[in-house]
């Protein structure tokens, strides 16, 4: 997906802004092993400078644990599935 992303990126208006920027499309740490090791040098958070033990994959995790709304929210109007889901967010960004 970075690569793919990165070219397309580099192709768009924004192309010009992310070259000056330096810009670099990443892959999470546990999801680039599935490609070629010339894509995991250039993409995977792993080999990174400066990245320390970040392994991109918070949202990942975030959203994983997050659908254990669904039960409790299927049949619940817009505004309260809403609501439940914002609180979890304030809950998950104050205490994890």
């Amino acid at each position: 997906i970075g690569r793919r992303f990165e070219t397309t990126l580099s192709n768009s208006p924004l192309g010009k802004k992310a070259r000056e920027n330096n810009h670099r499309c990443l892959v999470g740490a546990f999801h680039g092993h599935a490609h070629n090791h010339l894509c995991q040098s250039r993409f995977l958070a792993t080999y990174v400078e400066g990245l320390g033990l970040e392994d991109l994959e918070g949202c990942e995790r975030f959203f994983s644990k997050s659908n254990a709304l669904a039960p409790g929210t299927r049949h619940a109007s817009t505004f309260h599935r809403r609501q439940a889901i914002s609180e979890y967010a304030l809950f998950t960004d104050k205490f994890e």
